[in-house]
């Protein structure tokens, strides 16, 4: 699932996470949105029509996505990082220790946990901590 697609925001992104969650997946991988060089992205971003998330932006909608999720599915990735070389934004993404950090500390400190909502959604099981 790509979180931070021209166009959407919170909102639409913990959408697609119930839906996910919904269809049968067994596991999901989140990544944010990466602009690389010489596409028909970037060229739409350099012209400042296509905005990134910055950093903490991407792990608020995370953690939504995250509690949105059913607690039994497998959570195979948290970020995704683009090769270095093509990478034209979001450039903090480059640094993936740095985020899967800042990521752990976050969802510490906001006591985030896997299902935490989807009851509210499907009738699901009760949630676990994903970090």
């Amino acid at each position: 699932m790509i979180i931070g697609l021209p166009g959407e925001g919170m909102e639409e992104a913990v959408s697609t996470a119930r839906h996910i969650a919904g269809s049968g997946a067994d596991g999901i991988k989140f990544h944010m949105l990466h602009i690389l060089k010489d596409t028909k992205l970037y060229e739409e971003y350099l012209r400042g029509d296509v905005p990134v998330l910055s950093i903490d932006r991407y792990i608020d909608i995370l953690e939504e996505c995250i509690m949105a999720i059913r607690p039994d599915m497998t959570v195979h990735r948290l970020t995704g990082d683009g090769a270095k070389k093509y990478l034209a934004a979001p450039m903090w993404s480059a640094d993936k220790k740095k985020v899967l950090n800042e990521i752990q500390r976050r969802f510490t400190r906001d006591d985030i946990i896997q299902g935490k909502k989807y009851n509210t959604f499907a009738g699901g099981n009760d949630g676990q901590k994903i970090c």
